[in-house]
């Protein structure tokens, strides 16, 4: 199976440029700057639930919401740049993969189904941690990006990851949701 799809390759460039676009409006001389915002914080934390997933043999491919885009940028337009929303889609995880002769199913279990989880907001702590070892006002960005992406998507409601992490290893998600939140902290001061 080939790695990315070609729909899968244009809704990650999709997402990637609208999600850049309301972070970066309406001050576009900072579009590159929330382009590596972007693709460290969002798009590194979409592939790594891919690529785990795929390793669980299982069939991955990032889908874009386009409605969830559509009001995203209404809403940055509408507040002239005040107010940020964004819920451009997720890795679609399906348990099974495709085969010549069909498809092949492959029940997850709840811990394949946490260590999925966890690996989007690992990699954005991990992310967070290199950055901001790098002194520079643009990696303190892109690290403080990458702690609150991981907050985020800790809170324990699904959806999100940390529902799902909680039901896999809870001491796991409290470790991670506690470290996110000193890692915010750290760069709110």
């Amino acid at each position: 199976m080939e790695l990315f799809t070609s729909r899968e390759i244009k809704e990650i460039i999709i997402s990637v440029l609208v999600i850049t676009f309301i972070f970066s409006f309406p001050r576009f001389e900072t579009f590159p700057i929330y382009l590596l915002v972007v693709i460290t914080a969002f798009l590194f934390h979409e592939l790594a639930h891919k690529f785990v997933a795929r390793k669980f043999g299982c069939a991955a491919f990032y889908r874009a919401w386009y409605s969830g885009l559509i009001f995203a940028v209404l809403i940055t337009l509408a507040s002239l740049g005040s107010f940020k929303f964004v819920a451009p889609g997720a890795v679609v995880i399906y348990p099974y993969t495709f085969g010549r002769w069909g498809f092949r199913v492959a029940a997850l279990t709840v811990n394949e189904m946490g260590i999925i989880a966890f690996a989007g907001p690992a990699t954005n702590l991990l992310l967070a941690l290199i950055f901001s070892l790098i002194p520079s006002s643009i990696a303190r960005i892109i690290a403080f990006a990458n702690a609150w992406l991981a907050l985020f998507n800790l809170l324990p409601i699904k959806p999100l990851d940390g529902s799902k992490i909680m039901l896999w290893k809870i001491w796991v998600w409290v470790v991670m949701f506690i470290i996110s939140i000193v890692m915010v902290i750290f760069y709110l001061v």
